[in-house]
């Protein structure tokens, strides 16, 4: 099986760059790397001009993760392979993982993508995510696995619901019958719905505990936390997944949930005097429910982030 793999770089090369050490430090090594650099302004990406073990695609400006993506991912498939690997580049693989997946997704035809087990970059580490519900909660979706200290645990082979993006092996007949990742989502969740897309078409999807990530959380985006640009991304295309994917009952589930989620955030969020970010987010679900645009600029997603949040200047987006 010929892979490729894709990785998307904004203001963080040094990341990129070890994650790309990994993957050619692995048991196989992906035929093709790909990296798709999306408008950095910082942090030695202009050192990716010197390149020579991945070829290096760039956009003038951050279109998100997933426009990014597509572009690597329709490179790939250009060179002729057979699937796609995308990586987030704040990770490392495994000597094993690329083996691992490429394994599981040859034996059998009716699988469109397989997922890692992401471990956290600290010692000891923890299982950052295993694999995905889809629950129409409040939240969405339920993440297996998240911050459980035994790493041992969630250690079967599963069909799922979806993988997490941070490492997902996609074959490239299925990216060619379902579509490539909907740039819509800027970033965030288009890995919940290409496999929610996937399993409409008559795929499933898989989790493969074999396979291991260690992924530095949130270091791509600047940082967690409740002010992030995170909080916004995630609540806007919550409420454009459901949009899109829902049935009518399944929206009202959701509607109902989130109703009761918000009333809970926003008492604990005046309580700690954390309203700021308590706004970024109901703005997000406002944007999400009117299909407005990521607002990039306000949030700070055209510069370099990363600088910024350093400095503690990342801005909020007032509802």
């Amino acid at each position: 099986m010929r892979i490729a793999a894709v990785m998307v770089n904004w203001n963080q090369w040094q990341l990129t760059r070890q994650c790309l050490d990994s993957l050619l430090a692995s048991s196989e090594v992906p035929a093709w790397t790909i990296v798709v650099d999306n408008g950095s302004r910082g942090d030695g990406s202009s050192e990716m001009e010197g390149c020579t073990q991945a070829v290096v695609l760039r956009n003038e400006r951050n279109c998100g993760f997933a426009a990014a993506a597509n572009r690597g991912i329709e490179h790939a498939l250009s060179l002729g392979a057979d699937a796609v690997l995308l990586v987030n580049n704040d990770a490392t693989v495994a000597p094993s993982c690329v083996a691992e997946l490429s394994a599981a997704l040859a034996r059998d035809d009716v699988l469109a993508g397989v997922g890692a087990k992401v471990l956290t970059q600290e010692q000891p580490p923890r299982i950052h995510a295993a694999y995905g519900i889809l629950t129409y909660h409040g939240w969405l979706v339920q993440q297996q696995g998240w911050l459980e200290p035994d790493i041992a645990r969630f250690n079967e082979f599963t069909y799922v619901d979806y993988i997490s993006g941070c490492a997902m092996l996609l074959r490239g007949a299925a990216l060619q019958r379902v579509g490539l990742l909907d740039a819509d989502f800027f970033a965030y969740h288009e890995d919940l719905d290409w496999c929610i897309r996937a399993r409409r078409a008559g795929y499933r999807v898989a989790y493969v505990p074999g396979a291991v990530v260690y992924h530095r959380m949130h270091a791509s985006t600047g940082g967690g936390g409740y002010q992030s640009p995170i909080n916004y991304l995630s609540a806007r295309n919550s409420v454009l997944f459901v949009r899109k994917n829902a049935r009518w009952h399944q929206q009202l589930k959701f509607a109902f949930y989130l109703s009761g989620h918000l009333l809970k955030e926003s008492i604990r969020s005046y309580r700690s005097g954390q309203l700021d970010g308590f706004r970024l987010r109901v703005r997000g679900l406002r944007d999400g429910l009117l299909r407005r645009p990521v607002p990039v600029r306000e949030l700070g997603l055209d510069g370099d982030l990363h600088r910024e949040a350093a400095a503690g200047e990342v801005p909020s987006v007032n509802a």
